[in-house]
Order: C-alpha cells, then structure tokens, then sequence
C-alpha cells in the first residue's frame, strides 16, 4: 500500500468514515445515531449493515480512541431489539441467526478492547438467541422458522461462542463451537478446502464466496486458541490458502466489499498467530484498487465497478473502513478481532 502519509491505511480509513457518516448517519432518539439504506433517502438500514457500520465504528475507534460513534450506534440498535436478539428490522416476525451472530461477534471484540464487562454481558445475550438456531440434524439454521443451514450462520455462531469460552472458560459454548465446526467441516466443505453457501433439503448451495471462507478461517483460528489443538490451526491456514488462490483480484473486486472485509479481517487475525503468505500484499492491492477506482465524488465505494451488496452505499463503505482500520492496527492486536 501508498506510504506517503496522505495515503497511509489510518488516514484513509478516517476519511472513508467521514463520507460514510455525513452520507448515511444520522442522529436519532435519545443520542442514537441510525444508518440509512441510501445517501440523502429517509429509509432506516436494516440490522445487517447497521451492524457492519458498527463493526467499522469499533476497528476505527482502536485507532482514535473514540468510542462516541460506536456508542450511539448501539443506542440505535435499540430500535431492533426482540428478546435476547435483534430483528431485521423493527416490525419484522422473523430473526435472523447470523445477524445476530456478527451482533455478537461486534460485542466481544469491543470487551477485548476496551476491557468492559457490560460488552461481555452483551455478547453473551445475544448468544443466547443465538444458540436457539441449531437444527435437531446438525449445523445453524439461517433464520426462525426455517431449515436452510447456512455456513454464514454456522461460522460466525461458533466464533461466538469459542470467544465467549475464551472469556470465561464455559465448557458448554466450547462444546457448541466444536460441534457446530463438525458440522461444517462435514456438510459445507467442498473442493479445496472450501466452504460452500448452504444446504436446504439436503441441496447444497455449492456457492463460494469470500465472507464464508473467512468465517470458517476465523472458527478453526479460534478453536485451535481455545483448544490447542492442531487441526483446527492445520484446516484455517488450508482454507486461507486455498481461498487466496481461489479470489484472484478481479473476483475479489467483484464480491460486495462487506464480504470482502469479513474473509480479510478473519485472515489477518490468523496470519497475526501463523503467518500467510500474500494476505497482506492481496489486500493492499484491494485497498490501493479501491481507493484509486472504486470511490466515487462523495467518498463513498460505488464506483469503477467494485463489487456490491444490494446497491445501498452504508454496508459497502463500512466493509471498506473496517479493513482501511485493520490494515493500520498492530499485528499484535489483530488476534482481538472477530
């Protein structure tokens, strides 16, 4: 990556942030702070990239030591709260497991940064929603009232509950992590130590994407952190490999930039415990791209053909900040990240 300091990874994550907030952040109730769907339109986002916008505000605030935004964002998600989890959005029936998931995973990393038992006691709530999602057969469900098992919910659900093992020394949430990993391994691996999309009445969705190999990475990483064992550390940098080899720059390019930023930041907490090679050289190529080609006149990643989520510029943008954050944190912190 540029070295001259305009161009160094913290500047740009701040910058990237500062056109994210003043496109898609707005104050709500009682020092909430809401995202919008689309720059400048009324619509409130749904849970899912309000949670990736918040994820961006935590891997930022580790630079800036300002945890102000991160703190009215959780306000906001107030809006969202059913029980021990979050809905989609504020009238909706259903949940959905891997949102809750990546909620989760947010409210452990902001512990292990800031030290705080109330982010601890957060995450392990949310978990509690969360484990309801185990199907009778094996793996996570996707969303209430469904059988669709998908490695998006399986992965991040076990990284959940191996750090809250991690904190605390459970052996249940060890036992889930171990079990709903099992069944990924089983299930959803598929050529070259992939991870495939989902299975759903036995169907499987042999789609490969990059937020599902780095969630798998980070899963195993963890386990082997909470286990010692081997194999979980042999099968994370076997699927770190085989997926760099696999989302060569232009496929990379093309994938929404939240999935990238889940399969980069997974990959970089693992090469800070054993190194691989070329993450680091694979994502500063993405950065530098990005940066020269994908922004667009207000800041935001819409441009020059990158990749896309569903066409709204928050979740785009957060999924850039995290990683222009990360990309600018010491090697020695990024272990802390989920």
């Amino acid at each position: 990556m540029t070295r001259d300091p305009a161009g160094e990874p913290s500047t740009r994550a701040i910058e990237a942030w500062r056109a994210l907030s003043l496109a898609c952040l707005r104050p709500g109730e009682r020092g909430a702070l809401t995202v919008l769907e689309h720059a400048g339109r009324r619509a409130l986002a749904p849970v899912w990239p309000v949670g990736q916008v918040l994820a961006a505000a935590i891997d930022l605030a580790e630079l800036t030591d300002d945890l102000d935004d991160v703190e009215r964002l959780v306000v906001g998600l107030r809006r969202f709260a059913s029980g021990d989890g979050y809905r989609p959005t504020p009238r909706a029936r259903r949940r959905y497991y891997d949102d809750n998931a990546w909620l989760g995973l947010c409210f452990a990393q902001l512990h292990l940064q800031t030290g705080e038992a109330r982010w601890l006691r957060r995450a392990r709530k949310v978990f509690r929603f969360v484990r309801e999602g185990q199907d009778p057969d094996g793996g996570m469900r996707w969303v209430e009232g469904r059988r669709a098992r998908h490695t998006c919910s399986a992965a991040p659900a076990a990284q959940l509950a191996l750090r809250l093992h991690l904190a605390d020394g459970d052996e249940a949430t060890l036992a889930f992590g171990r079990h709903t990993l099992a069944w990924l391994d089983d299930t959803l691996r598929v050529r070259g130590e992939l991870y495939a999309d989902h299975i759903d009445h036995r169907r499987v969705d042999a789609t490969l994407w990059t937020y599902n190999q780095g969630s798998a990475v980070g899963a195993h990483t963890l386990l082997h952190a909470a286990t010692g064992e081997a194999r979980p550390l042999d099968q994370a940098r076997r699927t770190a490999a085989s997926s760099l080899r696999r989302f060569g720059a232009d496929r990379t390019w093309r994938h929404p930039p939240v999935f990238n930023a889940v399969w980069f930041r997974n990959l970089l907490a693992l090469d800070a415990t054993t190194s691989i090679a070329g993450v680091q050289a694979a994502l500063d190529a993405y950065l530098d791209r990005a940066w020269r080609e994908g922004r667009d006149v207000a800041g935001l990643f819409t441009a020059g053909g990158i990749g896309s989520y569903d066409g709204s510029p928050a979740i785009d943008a957060a999924g850039l900040v995290q990683l222009l954050a990360l990309r600018a944190w010491p090697r020695a912190r990024l272990p802390l990240v989920g």
